[in-house]
């Protein structure tokens, strides 16, 4: 098939709830309208959200649920919004959403690309046993479903949940990407500096909601054995274990070094925020695929410091633009930060290493075209009278 098409962009979170998987999905949306495709976008709605700077490019359909449950909801109105359009694209997991669009998909023989972004585990007993039902319910079902399964890369998929039992014949990469322009080497803001008592410091950064397998924790406790002054942790993103970790740092002793900033948004103050930093580190734990923070810090000019999990781990050439550090070894991570912190010129080197890899591999322009490719492919494709 070639021409134009209509296209069902089905996610669970969107800006401007802040979230990796929602921002990923506004890059496809917009690359994919840019090239001359109608699409739309089904998200949930969370009513203490204003929606008036919503984009003009695509059509964005928020569905009100009964049962919003965290970053899920219920939304059988699914089986019948997806009936219209030539091939959907649906970002997993999306708890309450992606089991009904998978129906749709059968019912309609409406070819389904799913992208895989992530494991989901529970932090508490009730949460893990949910979770683990409605894997067993709904999981399995909804991956076969799948005309493509995407990933973001194939080492993190063989590593996932549906290793098991995935088709790999049905693979196709599609990395995440990164807004060169947007995320860019500039100097410091001063203001923000100054607000953040930032004057001859040097930063290290962390990026994202503060959920557990973030391992922000690991890092807190990694810098408190790090006896030097004008070391400092700038964190920037709220929310989950926000309280504990706050708590964490009064036990240790680091209010003065380590520096909340809440949750900033990509579209306003998040990129300057990266220019604060001198060092990006995200510790997790497990569960990472691709994170957005490390291309934004490579496209920003910085290095980062990544634990061993196959989806982190293979974005970072280790010793060129970042370091791998093993996962949950806090001393491993310390030894990490103190080289990097005390090689200025290393520094300043493996920014520019990363800044070149994302110009050449990771552009949303260069994205958005493969996954238009892909999209093309599977409603070129004879219809599978088995599925």
């Amino acid at each position: 098939m070639t021409g134009k098409l209509n296209i069902a962009e089905v996610v669970a979170t969107f800006p401007p709830y802040h979230g990796g998987m929602g921002y990923v999905c506004y890059h496809n949306a917009r690359e994919l309208a840019r090239r001359g495709h109608s699409v739309t976008v089904f998200t949930l709605e969370h009513g203490r959200l204003s929606y008036d700077a919503d984009p003009r490019e695509f059509a964005i359909v928020r569905l009100r649920t009964p049962l919003l449950m965290g970053d899920g909801g219920i939304v059988p109105q699914l089986c019948c919004l997806l009936r219209k359009f030539d091939v959907v694209h649906l970002h997993y997991p999306f708890y309450g959403g992606a089991e009904y669009t998978a129906f749709a998909s059968f019912l309609s023989k409406v070819p389904l690309l799913l992208t895989y972004h992530m494991d989901v585990f529970g932090n508490t007993l009730l949460k893990r046993l949910l979770i683990g039902m409605y894997e067993t319910l709904f999981m399995k079902a909804t991956i076969h479903r799948a005309d493509r399964i995407g990933a973001l890369t194939r080492e993190h998929l063989n590593s996932s949940k549906i290793a098991g039992f995935m088709d790999r014949s049905r693979i196709v990469e599609i990395p995440n990407g990164v807004d060169e322009e947007r995320f860019r080497p500039r100097e410091k803001d001063r203001a923000l500096v100054e607000r953040h008592g930032l004057q001859g410091k040097t930063v290290i950064l962390f990026v994202g909601n503060l959920q557990p397998f973030k391992g922000l924790h690991l890092l807190i406790e990694a810098l408190a054995g790090i006896r030097d002054g004008t070391l400092m942790l700038l964190v920037v993103g709220g929310g989950y274990r926000e309280d504990e970790y706050r708590r964490q740092v009064r036990e240790l002793n680091m209010t003065d070094r380590v520096i909340f900033a809440g949750p900033q948004s990509p579209d306003e103050n998040l990129p300057a925020y990266y220019n604060l930093g001198d060092v990006l580190v995200l510790p997790s734990t497990h569960s990472e695929a691709f994170p957005l923070v490390v291309l934004e810090a490579f496209s920003s000019g910085i290095p980062v410091i990544v634990s061993s999990l196959p989806g982190p781990s293979g974005i970072v050439d280790d010793g060129r633009d970042g370091l791998i550090a093993q996962a949950g070894s806090v001393n491993d991570l310390r030894d990490k930060i103190l080289y990097l912190v005390s090689h200025r010129e290393e520094r300043r080197a493996w920014g520019d290493a990363g800044r070149g890899k994302v110009l050449s591999r990771y552009s949303w322009s260069r994205v958005g075209g493969v996954l238009e490719q892909h999209l093309l492919d599977l409603c070129a494709r004879p219809a599978d009278p088995l599925r």
